[in-house]
């Protein structure tokens, strides 16, 4: 098969283009050819029909300046011999990406995919391929143009396209019919017809038909990218919450999968459109309370066996066993928080039981079959790393004597034995998927689609890890910079990514992660996104966040660092723990200072009064109990660089130290200004480049709504990456992304492209967050921000200012609002059914949160119960023009 491809586009003097083909061997780039610096060529012989392809503009040395936002997806139709010809073009991204996203066209009632019409024996055939925003249900796409065969122009001939999936349409014609017209005006252009003749045409010029290769080809495909029909994205409101905090009348304690049926239900007779969900993959590890962190998952793909609604699954032949796990069962689902310990061995029991009598029928049947084919990738890896956890309670891939390392064929060869119990894991990850696609598909039959959680992160210990080492950095840990929640910074404890190995890999672990994504979601928050742009790295030998560094960086060499910092002292002693002997004494009492003297723990420097330490890693002090020199190991002015020996950052939040307070103010004012310079404008063009270069990797090849975590510490160049990417911010009143007066920012000033929220599972909901603020801070806050009058603060109540609030948010121009669920209920007091304090998540200062937090009620029945809350609720959204618009 060969094909004849064109592309239309302007290039300087030394520019040239090539197109990437990607194909189940891997990728190949071939150039493109030109005479006048516009119109370029390229011929391929190709073997399959599937084509799936970008273009790239090359720079006089080959190296790439700029590249397509979007693959290509075709499926040509032509025997080996055929002569194809396609007129291709750029895809840029749409200035309005989120109408062509998925989780849009769960709104749109989109016709489902149908094969274009097939050429018949021996005659040309020419298809017109257009890619189409989420459509109004009574929109048909059409085309028309000059040629009869065309219509004519005549909007009531105009030829209906068929939707071919994902936002594409096309139209196949018989070619013959329109080149037949030879001479003849050869424009068309596409137009939206609706139900009452209402016609909306697209603007810019009329497209034309290449004459020439009309007649000359067997085929021929007219790319026309994107719909020139300007249609805004709609605005809509929705709920966050946890799946384990969710109720019904049948979970077993935890939330589950039919919870979350009965919840989508909930949303949407509130007529809100979205469902946002923290990560549900599974972090079986510990089997206790350490597990119920949803962010540390073992397993990027495999889904957490704990959701499994026991009550969409078969009952037990054995029914004195039935009953004896459903009264335990009753119990704990009438628990405040969730028993995460005694809920994963309860299901599991179940669970167990029920493979027994199921197993014979499950994994012979076709649906397993088809799941089994669908998750190869990773399932049987995950069988064995499951078995092996299981042989070696909470102990670490690396300490499994003889399976340290993954490998398949030693794993078969001496674990066959075994074959039961991998099928188990294997058979939990069939009913998991078959009962979340079922609520998938009940979520965009009822118009509410769901946002899943791409966490930044995965466990050390984690089957990710243990299959494919050489894409993190073990020695690393991540965390983030100190904050207002978290003065010592954060270390969650997970692998740091190796970027540059995943690059050569075009980053396909990630587009795998999405895929697995792609089967349950559509639309998903990426988790701190600012790891995409740099990730804050601490040494696994420390514990402090203070202790780390920006990864890539720019850090300085020693011989800087004298230049920059004149200290009164050798600069190698910044290097490590510097303490005065006063600072020593506060923090240690003398009898135990006296006693690490002795000891060694403490060394004296060439500097009167100054010790260090006989080691800077926390990790050997917390390894022989001295947690009281845990904090002494903070005060290093200068971190090493572990990629750059010899070069060293300066420690964030180092005015915070007890050694900056012996400085004298002129070093004091050196070091602020150093600090600033680097933390907040140095790097910001490397963190642009390496965010642009990372996240268009990962969302090439994905539809879904593009959603990010921005908050905490944020660079200078984000807001430009998210908004050239069209990935959503995230927009919070109380963590203003720009200095204000106040604190806070009005949501009437959120961006449009971005999600506006009250709170997250990582700060006090909205009720916790005004107890905290104290009166004063209330009343500036009701009179700056709200904008009410003495009056008017005398009128209102606790539950109508969190009306205010909600309401504000709501008429913020955010394209979504997606707020707690706890926040929507602050808005009335009758749904106070917690203290303030016990509605909050996580507590990120705390590194053994233990997630258990559970709505008080179920759902379904606070949607039965208040009738008045529910139409104030439908109310609201409705005044905010909150309701597809499609």
């Amino acid at each position: 098969m060969t094909l004849s491809l064109t592309l239309d586009y302007y290039t300087h003097w030394g520019e040239s283009l090539a197109l990437r083909l990607e194909t189940t061997q891997g990728q190949s780039l071939h150039p493109l050819h030109t005479r006048d610096g516009r119109l370029w060529q390229l011929e391929l012989k190709l073997a399959s029909t599937s084509l799936r392809y970008h273009f790239v503009l090359l720079g006089t040395e080959g190296e790439v300046l700029r590249r397509e936002a979007e693959d290509h997806q075709l499926e040509l139709e032509g025997a080996r011999d055929t002569q194809l010809y396609l007129r291709s073009c750029w895809r840029d991204r749409p200035s309005e990406r989120t109408r062509y996203s998925r989780a849009i066209r769960v709104l749109s009632s989109e016709p489902s995919p149908q094969p274009l019409a097939s050429a018949e024996a021996g005659r040309p055939l020419v298809t017109f391929l257009v890619e189409a925003p989420a459509l109004a249900p009574d929109a048909e796409l059409c085309l028309t143009g000059s040629a009869a065969a065309l219509g004519g122009w005549q909007p009531e001939a105009a030829l209906p396209l068929q939707h071919l999936g994902k936002g594409r349409w096309g139209l196949g014609l018989d070619a013959s019919l329109i080149a037949s017209e030879a001479g003849a005006p050869s424009a068309y252009k596409y137009l939206l017809r609706s139900a009452l003749d209402e016609l909306r045409w697209e603007e810019g010029p009329d497209r034309q038909l290449p004459l020439t290769e009309l007649t000359a080809a067997k085929h021929l495909y007219l790319e026309d990218g994107l719909l020139r029909i300007p249609l805004e994205a709609p605005r809509l409101a929705g709920c966050v919450v946890p799946l384990f905090s969710l109720r019904s009348s049948s979970d077993w304690g935890v939330g589950d999968m039919q919870a979350l049926h009965e919840a989508i239900d909930a949303v949407a007779e509130l007529d809100m459109h979205a469902l946002q969900l923290l990560p549900i993959n599974d972090t079986t590890f510990y089997r206790d309370a350490r597990d119920s962190y949803p962010y540390n998952a073992i397993s990027v793909d495999a889904l957490h066996p704990i959701y499994l609604s026991i009550e969409r699954l078969a009952r037990l032949a054995d029914s004195a066993l039935e009953a004896e796990l459903r009264e335990e069962a009753t119990r704990l689902r009438a628990l405040p928080t969730l028993d995460y310990p005694a809920v994963l061995q309860l299901k599991e029991r179940y669970l167990r039981a029920l493979f027994t009598e199921r197993a014979a029928a499950d994994l012979t049947s076709p649906s397993y079959q088809d799941f089994a084919r669908r998750s190869a990738r990773w399932l049987e890896a995950y069988s064995y790393y499951s078995l092996l956890r299981d042989r070696h309670p909470g102990m670490p891939p690396s300490a499994w004597t003889g399976y340290e390392h993954y490998d398949a064929a030693r794993l078969r060869s001496t674990l066959s034995i075994e074959q039961a119990e991998l099928d188990y894991y294997k058979w939990l990850q069939y009913l998991l998927d078959e009962q979340l696609r079922a609520v998938r598909q009940h979520a965009e039959e009822r118009g509410v689609f769901l946002k899943g959680d791409l966490p930044i992160g995965v466990a050390p210990h984690g089957l990710d890890v243990w299959l494919a080492p050489e894409y993190f950095h073990l020695e690393e840990s991540a965390g983030a910079p100190p904050d207002d929640f978290a003065a010592d910074g954060q270390n969650w404890g997970f692998p740091t990514y190796d970027w540059e190995r995943m690059q050569r890999d075009g980053y396909r672990w990630w587009q795998q992660r999405l895929e697995g994504l792609e089967q349950y979601f559509h639309a998903f928050r990426i988790d701190h996104v600012l790891g995409f742009f740099r990730i804050w790295e601490i040494p696994r030998s420390q514990r402090s966040g203070l202790l780390g560094h920006f990864h890539p960086a720019l850090p300085y060499s020693l011989e800087e660092w004298r230049t920059l910092l004149p200290t009164p002292y050798p600069i190698e002693l910044l290097t490590a723990p510097l303490l005065h002997h006063s600072d020593l004494e506060k923090a240690l009492g003398e009898e135990r200072l006296q006693h690490f003297l002795s000891s060694g723990k403490l060394l004296p420097t060439s500097l009167s009064d100054y010790y260090t330490l006989s080691s800077g890693e926390q990790q050997a002090f917390d390894k022989e109990g001295l947690e009281e020199l845990l904090p002494l190991c903070t005060e290093t002015a200068l971190i090493a660089d572990p990629y750059r020996p010899g070069h060293y950052h300066p420690r964030i939040s180092w005015e915070r130290s007890r050694l900056w307070q012996h400085w004298s103010p002129e070093l004091q004012a050196t070091w602020a200004s150093l600090s600033h310079e680097y933390y907040y404008q140095r790097h910001n063009a490397l963190f642009q480049h390496t965010a642009l270069e990372r996240l268009s990797g990962l969302i090439r090849h994905t539809d879904m709504l593009l959603c990010a975590e921005d908050l905490g510490m944020i660079p200078a160049t984000v807001p430009a990456v998210l908004q050239e990417l069209q990935i959503a911010s995230l927009e919070l009143e109380r963590m203003p992304k720009v200095l204000t007066a106040s604190g806070w920012i009005s949501p009437a000033h959120f961006p449009c492209h971005s999600v506006a929220t009250t709170s997250t599972h990582d700060m006090p909901p909205l009720r916790a967050w005004w107890h905290s603020l104290g009166v004063d801070r209330q009343t500036a806050y009701l009179q700056e921000e709200l904008g009410l009058s003495p009056l008017e603060l005398a009128e209102l109540d606790e539950a109508g200012i969190y009306r205010a609030i909600v309401e504000a948010h709501l008429a913020s121009p955010a394209q979504l609002a997606l707020l707690p669920l706890a926040d929507w209920t602050a808005t009335d007091e009758r749904l106070w059914l917690q203290r303030p304090e016990e509605e909050q998540i996580n507590h990120p200062e705390d590194p053994h949160q233990y997630w258990r937090y559970r709505f008080p009620i179920a759902l379904g029945e606070l949607v039965a119960q208040q009738p008045d809350w529910c139409r104030y609720i439908r109310h609201i959204i409705h005044s905010a023009s909150r309701i597809p618009t499609l």
